[in-house]
C-alpha cells in the first residue's frame, strides 16, 4: 500500500530564504542611542529625539521610553545633528558629529527647566565620539584624511597603511594601480602580519573580492568615497570569515548643494 506525504515546501523555501538573507547581511549604516534625564538625574521618558543629516536634511526621529533611553537604528554615514525637546523643557541640540559604519554612538543629554533660554546648543565636533558598544578594534578615514592623503596611482587601498599593524613589502607598487582597476596581492597591505589574500573587501556591504587569488576586483575612484573603515581586531561575526582585515568602502551620499572634483 503506498502512502502519500504532504511536504510543507512554502514554509520551508521561506525560513532557508530568510537564512541566507541573514547571514549575508553586512552593516553599512551607524545609530545612536543614550539617556536623557533632568536636571536632578531622573529618566525622562516620552522625550522626542530627532536625528537630522546635515547634508541632507533626512531627519529620523523616536522617544524615549520609561527609563528614558532612546535608539535611532539605520542612519547613513553623514555628519549629524541629535535635537532633544520636550514640553517646559529647553530644547538641547547636540552636534554636529560624524558617525562611522557599524557604529553605535552613545550621547546622553541632561534637560533643563524651559526659562530665558529656549534651546541650548552642545558641539561635540570637536571631542570624537567613544565606541562603548563593542570590542571591535580598528580605524576609519573620513573625507577629510581620503582627500588630503596623496594617492599617486589613485589606488584606495594605499590608505589602508595608516591604520596600526599594517604593512607592505613593496609600498612602490600601489602607485601603478589606477581607479576602476582590479589590484593584485602585491598591491595590498598585510593586517597584523597576516597574509595579503586574507583581508576582506566590501563596496556598501558587497564583497567585492577576486576569487582567482582572493585580491580586490574592483578599485573605486578616491573622489567617490565617502568613508573607510578598516576593522583589525574582534571583527563583529558578520564579517569574521577572513583571519586578515575587513576593509569598508562606503561611496560618498548626496547633498542638498552641487558639488565636484577634478585631478590631472
Amino acid at each position: 500500500m503506498r502512502k502519500h506525504f504532504q511536504v510543507p515546501m512554502i514554509p520551508a523555501l521561506l525560513m532557508a530564504t530568510a537564512g541566507c538573507i541573514a547571514s549575508s547581511a553586512q552593516t553599512i549604516t551607524a545609530g545612536v542611542n543614550g539617556t536623557v534625564t533632568d536636571a536632578s538625574g531622573a529618566n525622562m521618558p516620552n522625550v522626542k529625539v530627532t536625528a537630522t543629516d546635515v547634508a541632507t536634511n533626512v531627519s529620523s526621529d523616536t522617544m524615549t521610553n520609561r527609563d528614558g533611553v532612546y535608539i535611532i537604528r539605520n542612519l547613513q554615514i553623514d555628519p549629524y545633528k541629535l535635537t532633544i525637546e520636550a514640553p517646559g523643557f529647553i530644547t538641547q541640540t547636540l552636534g554636529p558629529f560624524t558617525l562611522e559604519s557599524g557604529q553605535d554612538a552613545k550621547l546622553d543629554a541632561k534637560l533643563s527647566v524651559e526659562g530665558s533660554k529656549t534651546s541650548v546648543d552642545v558641539g561635540v565636533e570637536l571631542a570624537p565620539l567613544l565606541d562603548t558598544e563593542d570590542a571591535t578594534q580598528g580605524a576609519t578615514l573620513d573625507t577629510t584624511a581620503i582627500s588630503n592623503i596623496p594617492l599617486v596611482g589613485r589606488n584606495f587601498t594605499e590608505l589602508t597603511l595608516f591604520v596600526p599593524g599594517a604593512v607592505t613589502g613593496t609600498p612602490s607598487s600601489f602607485t601603478g594601480q589606477n581607479a576602476i582597476e582590479r589590484n593584485a596581492n602585491s598591491t595590498l597591505a598585510s593586517q597584523n602580519g597576516n597574509r595579503q589574500e586574507s583581508n576582506n573587501f566590501l563596496l556598501e556591504g558587497v564583497d567585492i573580492n577576486e576569487t582567482i587569488n582572493n585580491g580586490i576586483g574592483y578599485n573605486p575612484s578616491p573622489d567617490a568615497i565617502g568613508q573607510i573603515r578598516v576593522i583589525s581586531l574582534n571583527a563583529p561575526a558578520e564579517f569574521g570569515n577572513v583571519g586578515g582585515g575587513d576593509v569598508i568602502t562606503l561611496l560618498k551620499s548626496g547633498t542638498n548643494a552641487f558639488h565636484g572634483s577634478a585631478f590631472g
